[in-house]
Parts: structure tokens; sequence; C-alpha cells
């Protein structure tokens, strides 16, 4: 790190490179860093060009009217150097703009190696906020400089373990309004880092109470405004929906206790999140689905034979999803993969309702649902879980779906981890030994074939014609071939 730091000192050439924000205040609270913040007292953009050449590193523009810029290395000691122009006469005055406290923390580059002796502090709250480990907001006009902050101030709290001062919170309560004209883009990125860590919930409740929440999703006071007097919880369908995502949480946290046969399959599907967008975890979506897997209720709820309904609330969510994760400007694979959660989530309940599962059911629903399989059983457990306390479910009947739910997942990854089984027939065969024509019968009677094959009901290539040979006249009918 010495080395990097002096060679970024060296192409200063007079200039005054200051550590600011995150850097500093993480060297100074001795935690883990991946980038590196810079303050230059001039022609930022100049910088950062010539560091990105020293470095062979590509150089992008985060925000061009505050001069802000980001250099992203490969195989280095960080990943990237954010470089922005001091906002204000002097570093002082830059660090009184900026957004908390704990982050109003600089030292001269120069000086990186005894950095401690050199750190400038112009608020008198920083030392203490820092080791309190408290959030701060450095003045009144915190957020509404930038209204982001109020969402960072989240995520500080979810990453680095921070807690609100009273003032923060209450600038937050005041200031919620201002959120909607932040772009959508950093709103994602901020709120789905908060999703991602495993104390979320409690971070998204604080967030409710000061107002945030509904004015990032206005769907929030819809699901609070909805079927109180005939839903089951006392708080509506946000208080169910709530306590869905805290479930969905608790099971997350506690794979190996939910499912002690598999919770390392689980975990390592978890831990894979290279199918989703930057900032966005397989944990913090199905999280998020979870939130909003009921969003369609207001709107398809009906009281029929003294009973609340909500029909096609499912198919009807899934659309909505779309419009809410759109509007957030989510990534094409984030978005399906949340609408499916939501289409299908009932589907669980359907087929674990008699606590028999048979193997056949199983496989098609292995079938359908693929990859999500471990997503929607969780989530369907979630949804279960969320009337404990009022006794929708009793233990007993609980206990049973948990332990269809923990079955099936023992079923899919056993056939999951095992070697293919050996291919005995393809459509070629099945063309040529019953003088058949391409078509989509073929690929019908082969999905019959490959079925049994899996189920143990064949294992040559005769028996696999012997079956097929057995429902080729329904499949000429059906067909009309």
């Amino acid at each position: 790190m010495n080395k990097f730091i002096k060679k970024i000192n060296e192409l200063s050439q007079g200039d005054e490179i200051y550590a600011v924000g995150g850097f500093s205040r993480d060297l100074f609270l001795k935690r883990k860093y991946s980038d590196v913040d810079l303050a230059v007292n001039k022609n930022a953009l100049k910088y950062s060009k010539k560091i990105a050449v020293a470095f062979k590193s590509k150089l992008i523009t985060l925000d061009a009217a505050n001069e802000t810029y980001r250099i992203i290395l490969k195989d280095n000691v960080v990943a990237n150097i954010d470089i922005s122009l001091i906002n204000g006469k002097t570093i002082r005055e830059d660090l009184q703009n900026r957004d908390f406290t704990i982050n109003a923390v600089a030292f001269d580059l120069k000086n990186f190696e005894n950095f401690k002796k050199h750190i400038i502090l112009p608020n008198k709250n920083t030392l203490k906020d820092l080791k309190s480990k408290t959030l701060n907001v450095v003045s009144t006009k915190s957020f509404k400089s930038d209204p982001l902050r109020m969402l960072r101030a989240f995520r500080f709290a979810a990453e680095f373990d921070f807690k609100f001062s009273k003032k923060t919170l209450q600038q937050i309560k005041q200031n919620a309004k201002l959120i909607s004209a932040v772009a959508p883009e950093r709103i994602k990125n901020e709120f789905f880092r908060v999703l991602a860590v495993k104390n979320a919930v409690v971070l998204i409740d604080e967030m409710d109470k000061c107002g945030l929440l509904a004015e990032l999703f206005p769907e929030i006071n819809k699901m609070k405004k909805s079927c109180k007097k005939y839903y089951y919880h006392k708080g509506g369908l946000f208080q169910h929906s709530f306590e869905t995502m805290g479930s969905a949480e608790n099971i997350l946290n506690n794979l190996r206790k939910y499912f002690p046969s598999n919770f390392v399959d689980i975990q390592k599907h978890f831990d894979d999140s290279c199918l989703f967008s930057e900032n966005v975890t397989r944990v913090g979506l199905l999280k998020f689905t979870a939130l909003f897997h009921d969003n369609a209720k207001p709107e398809t709820a009906s009281f029929e034979n003294g009973k609340m309904r909500f029909f096609e609330h499912e198919e009807r969510g899934a659309k909505k999803m779309k419009e809410i994760m759109g509007q957030l400007k989510c990534g094409k694979k984030d978005i399906e993969f949340a609408m499916f959660l939501v289409k299908h989530h009932m589907r669980p309940s359907t087929l674990t309702r008699n606590n028999i599962v048979t193997k056949k059911a199983s496989l098609k629903f292995f079938r359908d649902v693929g990859e999500n399989t471990p997503d929607l059983l969780i989530i369907a457990t979630a949804d279960w879980h969320s009337y404990k306390t009022l006794k929708v479910f009793s233990s007993k009947e609980l206990k049973l779906q948990e332990k269809s739910v923990r079955n099936l997942l023992e079923y899919y990854y056993e056939l999951k981890n095992v070697k293919p089984l050996p291919k005995i027939i393809d459509g070629n065969i099945i063309m040529k030994k019953l003088n058949l024509k391409p078509g989509p019968w073929i690929g019908e009677l082969l999905k019959i074939a490959v079925e049994a094959h899996k189920e143990c009901e064949t294992s040559t290539t005769a028996e696999a014609l012997e079956l097929v040979k057995a429902k080729l006249t329904h499949i000429k009918k059906k067909y009309r071939i």
C-alpha cells in the first residue's frame, strides 16, 4: 500500500491531494477498505486521467458537474480510486459540506505513513462519533444538498454497524419527501446494499418509522391502508408483508437449523449472485420480493362468503413487480427473478397441502421452477411463518409443511448432485423405430421416456421404446398424425 500511495503522490506535481471520506475513516477505524477516496484542489479530471494512464486502468465519470471520477483498477491493492474536486475553498470547508461527521475526516496524502498525526477534523463531534459508531449529520443542510444521503445513512448502519443519533433520524423524517428527486439507479444501489446484510429487517423497520420507505415505494402506503378490517394481521397487508420479509431473513440466517441436510448446498446457492446486477445479491432480492410478494392484494380484494379473497393476486402482482423494479432501473434478470417468485409464491402451499408430495409431483415442480426452487420454497415458508403468532396454522400444520419443504429440498439436491443418467433414447431413435416424421410429437414422446427413466421405470432402450409405443395412439390422436 505504501508503494501504491507513493506512486499516486509522485503524480501530483505540487497539487494538494487529500485522503477523504470512507478511505480516511476506515484507516482511522482500522477497517478493511477496498477503495481510495481522494480530493484535489484543482484539475480533478486532468489528474484523474494521469492516474488512469499510470495504472493502465479505465476512467469513468461519476458526476461531471461536481468533477468526480473513478479509476477502476485491476489486480491491485484496492479496487477503485475515486477522485473529486475539493468542495469549497479549502479542505476544511469541503469536510464541513460532507454528509456525516464520521466522514468529515481527511489528511494530506503525503503524510500517509504517519496519517494520525496529520488528521484534519474540523467538526468537534467527529472523534466522539467515530469512537461511539454514531451517524450524526454534519449540518441541517446535509440531506437537502443530497437527499440520497438519507438512504446512505441506512447503508452505513447496515454495513458498518453504526447507530443513528436522534438528530439524524429527525432530519430524515423532515426531509424524507426529497428522496423522490434522486436518480433511481442510485436509490437501487443503496437500498439493495441494505437488504444484503443479516439484520436488514431492523433497518427497514426504522426506515419505515422515518417515513422514508413509503417515499421510496408508494405501494407501501397502499399496503398499509388495505384490508385491515378483514385481513389477519392488525396492521393489515403491510404487517403481513413485513413479517414475511423478516421470516425470510431469519430462515436465510439460520439455514442449518431449517435445512440440516442441505444447508451447505443452499448457502452456496445464495452466495451466488453472478446472475444479478450491481449491488443486487440473491439474498437481497429474495427479501425485496418477500416485502412485495402480495403487492396486488389491495386491487384484487373482494369479500365473499364472509371471507376476504384475493383472486389472481399472484399474476397481477408479478406484473406490478415489473413496474416497481422497472422504476428502480433494476436489471432484466433481477426483474424476471422477482416476477417469477411472486407469480408462483402460492404454488408450494398447493403442493404441500396434504403433506404428501409424490415423486412425480416433485419432479414436475422442479422442472417448472428449476434453479429457483430453494428461493421459492423459502419465500413460501416465510409466508407461512408470518402467521405464527396469529395461529392461522396450528403448530402441527406448520411443522408438517416445514417437513414437506425439507423433504422437497433434500430430493431436489439429491437429483441435482447425482451424475446424469446414461442416455438410453433420443428423438432419432423414436423416429426410426416407430417410423415417425419430425414434429412436436417427437418432443412429447421423448419427454415421456426421459421422465420414466428418471423415475426408474425404464433402464434400457427397449423398455423405453415399449413405453413410448404404449403412448403412441394417444399422441397420434392429439396431433392427428
